[in-house]
């Protein structure tokens, strides 16, 4: 009999804080991360421009069970062979192993959060094959008085506190009608006012004093790109065959650039990469600690992220700065490919667009394409 091991654990954002300093969530994601043997969440600290300093830890949480051909669904075509017995065997343990376990340490934690928390909310059905969970914590208003905003769906939200967590959680049945899906987002923010209330545009080029010297390892190599767009090449039209990713931060217009350097590491050196994305991850952080009033997005865990895909082609951000009006930023991405590891450091303004050839791409300007040289 095959055994089979069915998790849906994604993540859409998370909180990035030091070690000193940990979330009510990396707890639930440790516990969580024992029972998948994979840790998937990531954490992020951003500067808006509202004079607050924010941390946010957010992650989706998934079941989903197989379905069956005789029960009117599909297999994934690697389960194919399995029959219905084994099938529903594996949903068994799974549901048991798997779901239960990560869907009990999350009720068991904020449980015990909503004893300390000032005010809480907590509201579950579960009726014919539905489910609803939903936490919503408010663990600092910071002394003021609490607004509560209230959903159509009755779900609580605390929307100006200093720290809050939730859990919005809702399961169906499948088509087939035996077998269910479900997802949720557990979440964790907390706001910091800074020092004089106020934010400024990001002064980069002391950052970049700190890490261009690392990227002057000998082993690395490097070349200038550019990725641009002009507002009469359309981004959705030509998104599923160029593109990776896009930011559309003038949606419905098109234009937009990047603009900067690419680091190359070949593969057979991936100690060498690893030592290069900590070191510039470490200096990163250590800038957005001593600089909170800065326009910044710093993203933590990306490293790991990326190295963990070292047969793909991912290009991942770890930093985007603010540095003037109209979406104006640095940014820093880490990436990898088959050939081997990247650090692009980058300019960029309005609507930012990674072509799907970036490891190769010297040049991609309204589709028109300049490859680098290749030995």
């Amino acid at each position: 009999m095959k055994r089979i091991f069915i998790a849906t654990i994604s993540v859409i954002l998370s909180l990035t804080i030091t070690a000193q300093d940990r979330t009510p969530m990396d707890k639930i994601w440790e516990v969580i991360e024992k029972i998948t043997s994979a840790r998937q969440d990531s954490k992020i600290k951003i500067n808006h421009g509202d004079g607050k300093l924010k941390y946010v830890h957010n992650g989706v949480v998934g079941e989903d069970y197989l379905c069956t051909k005789d029960c009117g669904g599909s297999t994934s075509p690697s389960f194919d062979n399995m029959t219905s017995e084994e099938i529903e065997a594996a949903n068994e343990r799974n549901r048991k192993m798997v779901f239960g376990k990560i869907f009990g340490a999350i009720r068991h934690n904020l449980d015990s959060l909503m004893a300390v928390s000032e005010e809480s909310y907590h509201f579950e059905s579960h009726h014919h094959g539905t489910d609803t969970i939903n936490y919503s914590l408010c663990l600092n208003n910071g002394g003021d008085s609490i607004a509560r905003t209230r959903a159509n769906d009755g779900t609580m939200f605390y929307l100006d506190a200093f720290e809050t967590v939730s859990f919005n959680y809702t399961a169906g049945m499948k088509p087939c009608g035996k077998h269910a899906r479900g997802f949720g987002i557990l979440s964790y923010n907390k706001r910091l006012p800074l020092p004089g209330g106020k934010s400024y545009y990001f002064e980069k080029q002391p950052y970049l004093d700190s890490i261009l010297p690392v990227l002057k390892r000998k082993g690395i190599k490097s070349w200038s790109f550019k990725w641009a767009q002009t507002d009469d090449y359309d981004i959705d039209a030509h998104f599923s065959q160029e593109f990776v990713s896009a930011t559309r931060a003038h949606q419905p217009k098109n234009a937009g650039q990047m603009i900067g350097t690419m680091y190359f590491i070949p593969r057979e050196k991936a100690s060498l990469a690893e030592e290069i994305f900590t070191a510039i991850d470490s200096i990163t952080l250590r800038y957005t600690e001593i600089h909170p009033e800065q326009m910044f997005m710093y993203i933590y865990n990306v490293k790991e992220e990326v190295m963990q895909y070292a047969e793909s082609s991912n290009l991942c951000e770890m930093f985007q700065a603010t540095t003037g009006k109209d979406y104006v930023t640095t940014r820093v991405l880490f990436g990898v490919s088959p050939r081997g590891y990247y650090v692009a450091v980058t300019d960029s303004e309005n609507n930012t667009c990674v072509p799907k050839e970036w490891y190769v791409l010297k040049s991609f300007v309204n589709g028109e394409k300049k490859y680098i040289r290749q030995k």
